[in-house]
């Protein structure tokens, strides 16, 4: 039981780090509002440990932001379940990030 509560919340937190980071590219090209409100309802320490960890994994959530656009995800979709489904698909982005470790850090 831990470890699916620890890989939850590492996933929530890469989820949280992408929100941030599209927030972040929205607020910064003139769509403020709509880059605020991908974030308004995210707790404090959701925030700052988002931020954390785009201090320290700024590329590899750049990456996944990117692939989860791409991909045309929904808002709701884990980037986890995304990257599982086009990997099994054969998409060689979706196997090089999960090989470089996309889904494992430390929070």
């Amino acid at each position: 039981m831990v470890g699916k509560v620890r890989i939850r919340f590492k996933v929530n937190v890469i989820e949280d780090a992408c929100l941030v980071v599209r927030a972040i590219q929205l607020m910064t090209h003139s769509e403020f509002a709509e880059g605020y409100n991908l974030i308004k309802d995210m707790q404090g320490s959701e925030f700052l440990t988002a931020l954390r960890m785009l201090a320290g994994r700024e590329v590899m959530v750049k990456k996944l932001t990117d692939f989860k656009a791409r991909h045309k995800a929904k808002q709701s979709e884990s980037i986890a379940v995304l990257l599982a489904r086009a990997a099994d698909g054969g998409d060689q982005e979706a196997i090089s990030l999960l090989a470089a470790g996309a889904l494992e850090t430390r929070v």
